[in-house]
């Protein structure tokens, strides 16, 4: 919670730095903005290095050394130009030119339905532009959240999440709760499935054990929603994508049900991983800190 002193001296600071960089890129036309961001940023790409070459020696070991600078530097251009279009969320939904969107009968299917839809991605691409894509069908996916912890600029990147009009709900227990309330009316739902949840149980993800949420299948299988891999890809170095909706998968009835379908999920999204890996934000400690003494 804030402190009810107000904000500290840091984050007052801190805002008023991003406050002027918002005002600058949201006042630039979207590609504009996006091109000098991505231009300022490369020069990050060092910084952000360690965390991510470790990872990519881990998950993609065939590659040089080389060819993985070469990725975190892409990673770098895409990341800065995602944070960009942020500011820019409601142009991806209402322009045409900016998203196409393949396989969009799978989502109307899965309203018509109306037992919901569980959503599932990973830190690919633009995962915004899918919910985008799914407003421009007029049935955006509620998210959930980690909150920042200067509240100032949380309360800005929550009004531009709201611009797609769908339920933002704050990680942890009440959060969860306001998402299964919302699947079991029949809403949809967007959940990132690609970060290391510590309880969970072990699947493949680059032929390595990783802790991997089921909540995404079980969520799906408890309320008959439907259980659709999505993902957002970047057209090369332009704000515009293609999204693609996956066919939903079955889900089994056994004991494994679960950790079957997050397999097929992982599997998925690494196969997705491997076509566009600048993409991909190479930064979690998705394996854990063991895996990089094997």
């Amino acid at each position: 919670m804030p402190d009810a002193q107000g904000p500290s001296l840091s984050h007052r600071l801190e805002y008023a730095a991003y406050a002027a960089a918002r005002t600058v890129f949201e006042r630039l036309r979207l590609d504009r903005g996006t091109a000098i961001a991505a231009a300022i940023a490369r020069s990050a790409s060092p910084i952000l290095r360690p965390r991510a070459m470790r990872n990519l020696q881990l998950a993609m070991p065939e590659f040089s050394e080389r060819e993985h600078r070469l990725i975190v530097t892409g990673m770098t251009d895409h990341l800065v130009r995602v944070m960009i279009e942020y500011l820019h969320l409601p142009e991806l939904r209402d322009d045409p030119s900016r998203i196409t969107i393949h396989g969009e009968d799978h989502l109307t299917q899965a309203r018509a339905a109306g037992r919901g839809a569980v959503l599932v991605t990973g830190h690919l691409g633009n995962w915004e532009a899918v919910r985008a894509a799914c407003a421009r069908l007029d049935w955006t996916p509620a998210i959930i959240y980690r909150q920042f912890n200067n509240h100032l600029i949380d309360d800005e990147a929550l009004r531009y999440m709201r611009t797609l009009d769908a339920p933002i709900f704050q990680k942890g227990r009440r959060g969860t709760l306001g998402l299964l309330r919302h699947v079991r009316k029949g809403g949809a739902v967007m959940i990132l499935t690609d970060q290391r949840s510590t309880r969970s149980p072990d699947v493949p993800f680059f032929n390595r054990p990783a802790k991997t949420s089921l909540s995404p299948a079980e969520l799906a299988k408890e309320h008959g929603a439907a259980l659709l891999p999505v993902r957002g890809i970047r057209r090369g170095r332009t704000s515009t994508f293609d999204v693609t909706i996956d066919a939903p998968l079955q889900i089994g009835m056994g004991d494994t049900a679960a950790i079957d379908a997050m397999t097929d999920i992982n599997l998925r999204l690494e196969s997705w991983i491997r076509e566009t890996p600048e993409q991909y934000f190479w930064l979690h400690n998705r394996w854990g800190t063991k895996a990089f003494n094997t």
